[in-house]
């Protein structure tokens, strides 16, 4: 093996885990870049996700850093199934890893078949008390649950928000009820294809051979 391909291999398995890694947790990959995530199985309609959406963007916009996730089944939570169920262990495991990708402690909603989780809020949590979760709730019902609790913590918090219209949104970008966005599985991949260009032609280059 020449010393270039040594470093390529180095280099690939230093990037594998930051694309493996986006499905130890889905939703801690997904909530980075949005503010909504949703069961993969069996998703709620597209209404009840625009109007979930529309609203923490509502809460965003204000100020109000709210993050909510809504878990439908253990493959939800990818590398933790263990939590399922738990949803004040999983609110706290979730909350503590968008933490440390962004180093902000950021209001958190975990809705799943057994309660409601939080991280990250004060006073206004204790709003989610009179919500409550059905033991056999489907997508539709946990979605609706993590709407009413959207409103109640950022009317609690001091941010009210205005009803959001069920006709579809346009979405410039990826469904947050799919798995982790592209971009972290191609940016990897993008680096290490720029550095084998580099290092091929660093090779030819000190052998003497033109460049293409």
């Amino acid at each position: 093996m020449t010393r270039a391909a040594a470093i390529l291999a180095a280099l690939l398995l230093l990037a594998l885990p930051a694309a493996a890694s986006a499905d130890v947790d889905p939703a801690s990959d997904v909530l980075l870049f949005q503010n909504a995530f949703f069961p993969r199985v069996n998703p709620p309609s597209d209404a009840l996700k625009n109007e979930l959406t529309g609203l923490t963007k509502q809460a965003n916009d204000q100020g109000y850093n709210l993050k909510v996730a809504v878990i439908g089944a253990r493959l939800d939570l990818g590398g933790a199934p263990q939590l399922y169920r738990h949803p004040d262990q999983y609110a706290k495991f979730l909350g503590t890893e968008l933490r440390s990708a962004t180093g902000l402690v950021q209001p958190l909603i975990v809705v799943m078949k057994g309660g409601i989780g939080t991280y990250g809020m004060g006073d206004e949590a204790v709003s989610l008390k009179q919500l409550e979760v059905p033991d056999k709730a489907t997508s539709e019902q946990l979605t609706q649950i993590a709407i009413d609790a959207t409103k109640n913590v950022s009317a609690a918090a001091g941010h009210p928000l205005k009803a959001v219209s069920t006709k579809a949104i346009e979405k410039k970008s990826n469904n947050s009820s799919g798995g982790a966005p592209l971009i972290a599985f191609m940016i990897p991949v993008a680096l290490l294809l720029v550095l084998g260009f580099v290092l091929w032609f660093r090779r030819k280059t000190q052998a003497g051979e033109p460049a293409p």
